[in-house]
């Protein structure tokens, strides 16, 4: 687990499911919070939110690939009532698990229940207010958040690497460009919280980032 405080943000970092996906709890000085990328075994993400007395207002997903939303029934298990928040054009991936990857790792995993549109833009979503940008590629809704100086930025822009894009709904042309235009874009001492792997910034992806020196 990990930790980084910024004004009045905070953000926590545990590692869970199968492949060692980031989920991540967004958190205010208000006692709201949003709950990123719940993977499976998310014990110890619901039990810091428990113990700090945080109100969880949503569930954000970058995406809809398997080892980023397998934690949805236990999330939901604890807060009912919360929303649930991914990109239109990845609500497919949600509801099918031939599309999530799910089958790959012998399991039959979809959502069925309901999603809200995280759409591109200034956003309110669980109370904390931060800015969704839409970085297609890796799949065709992938999202990254922005709070602050912070980005997260599910399975698009990496530490020295970038997201894959070998799947039937991928382009790795997009994704390149996507990047360059929305996150390149951003100051170079944002602070990068991936998918997977450890956080990294904007100007160090500038500089190092082989996928991305044509920029």
């Amino acid at each position: 687990m990990d930790g980084v405080g910024i004004m009045s943000i905070e953000i926590k970092q545990f590692i869970t499911g199968p492949i060692e996906t980031n989920t991540y709890v967004v958190s205010d000085g208000e006692k709201k919070c949003c709950i990123v990328d719940p993977s499976s075994g998310c014990e110890a993400v619901l039990a810091y939110i428990k113990d700090n007395a945080l109100d969880a207002g949503a569930v954000i997903l970058t995406h809809g690939h398997f080892d980023h939303i397998l934690g949805i029934p236990e999330v939901l298990k604890e807060f009912p009532t919360i929303s649930l928040w991914v990109h239109p054009l990845d609500v497919d991936l949600i509801r099918r698990a031939d599309y999530n990857g799910s089958l790959m790792i012998g399991q039959n995993f979809s959502y069925g229940g309901p999603l809200h549109d995280l759409k591109e833009g200034r956003r309110n979503i669980g109370g904390l207010e931060c800015t969704v940008l839409h970085v297609p590629g890796h799949t065709p809704g992938g999202c990254a958040l922005v709070f602050e100086d912070h980005c997260l930025s599910g399975d698009s822009l990496f530490a020295g690497s970038v997201g894959r894009t070998d799947f039937e709904y991928g382009d790795g042309d997009l994704l390149l460009r996507t990047i360059k235009e929305k996150l390149l874009t951003l100051p170079d001492k944002t602070v990068v919280h991936p998918g997977h792997m450890g956080r990294t910034t904007i100007g160090r992806e500038k500089r190092m980032n082989p996928f991305l020196q044509e920029y």
